[in-house]
């Protein structure tokens, strides 16, 4: 089986390719990055250097794959004007239509990525049935979800991955991290509110299992097992670092700094359900709380730094 990965030397992708050429697939993976597509090349993987804002530069030489695999997310964390949130709302948009071209292209099954971003009350639970909710930066994502509906409604075989926060060594956690060390960052407001969390091993599981069995026109939110309010995530991870004392940074002082979009963002609060993961497709946690992930990701983010 064939599978290629949009956006595969990422975070996520650094731990999804590994897990599907231990599974005997023929993997291929899209990147700008060339460095990155010659490491890949080294174990086996067939890299294809193109840019998903020019895909009319590679899509009429690619050749036939299974399956498509959407990681790549142009959606940036930090303060951000609305000159500059037009602009990644209109890379997100056109990263999906890409996908999407690609998808026609091959003739195979699109696995997209979208976000948990829904909103629970007290007692409530979301789960794939719930509508998602955009707010803050999420709000980069209308246009690229309503073009996968679409799709989904005109009969391409689509299968849709909602993962909660990623946390590992590397991407927006690694970020969080040095600023937390350096005491950048830390509890905005109460911090009591939720959001939804997966270690990327777990999360790259759990594609993989979407890319196995392929479950056409299913959507699955990908979550640890233990809801955690911001708050107790980050000083958990304060300590798994050595720090014994973080920020508690007021609302309006946050505003100040990081912008309306980004504070929006980080006020989700949502407790999701994984329940179909694990009854559709064996889905198994190796990391089932943040205190077991939170410590492995920082281990893993150090042994990098050190080495």
């Amino acid at each position: 089986m064939k599978a290629l990965v949009l956006g595969g030397t990422g975070l996520l992708g650094s731990h999804l390719v590994p897990k599907l050429l231990a599974r005997g697939y023929d993997v291929s993976v899209l990147s700008r990055n060339s460095a990155a597509l010659s490491e890949l090349e080294s174990r086996g993987v067939k890299g294809i250097l193109g840019d998903l804002l020019d895909s009319d530069a590679f899509i009429p030489s690619l050749t036939p794959h299974d399956v498509v695999v959407s990681i790549a997310m142009p959606i940036e964390f930090g303060r951000m004007s609305q000159k500059k949130f037009e602009m990644v709302s209109e890379r997100t948009t056109k990263f999906t239509r890409s996908a999407l071209d690609i998808g026609y292209k091959l003739k195979c099954p699109i696995i997209f990525t979208l976000g948990t971003s829904y909103m629970t009350g007290p007692g409530e639970v979301a789960d794939e049935t719930w509508p998602i909710e955009r707010f803050g930066l999420t709000l980069a994502g209308i246009d690229a979800e309503r073009l996968i509906h679409e799709a989904g409604a005109e009969g391409h075989p689509i299968i849709q991955m909602i993962p909660g926060q990623i946390y590992g060594p590397g991407g927006m956690f690694l970020k969080m991290y040095n600023m937390l060390k350096s005491g950048k960052f830390g509890v905005v407001g109460k911090g009591d509110n939720h959001i939804p969390r997966i270690h990327v091993e777990d999360c790259a599981e759990a594609y993989a299992l979407a890319i196995d069995k392929l479950p056409i026109n299913e959507s699955f939110i990908i979550a640890d097992d233990t809801p955690c309010t911001t708050r107790e995530f980050t000083e958990f991870m304060a300590s798994c670092a050595g720090i014994s004392k973080i920020r508690n940074i007021p609302k309006i002082i946050a505003r100040i700094i990081m912008g309306k979009l980004l504070l929006d963002t980080m006020g989700i609060d949502c407790i999701v359900s994984n329940a179909k993961l694990k009854d559709v497709l064996g889905w198994e946690l190796k990391y089932p709380s943040y205190r077991e992930g939170l410590p492995a990701a920082i281990q893993a983010l150090e042994h990098l730094s050190s080495s």
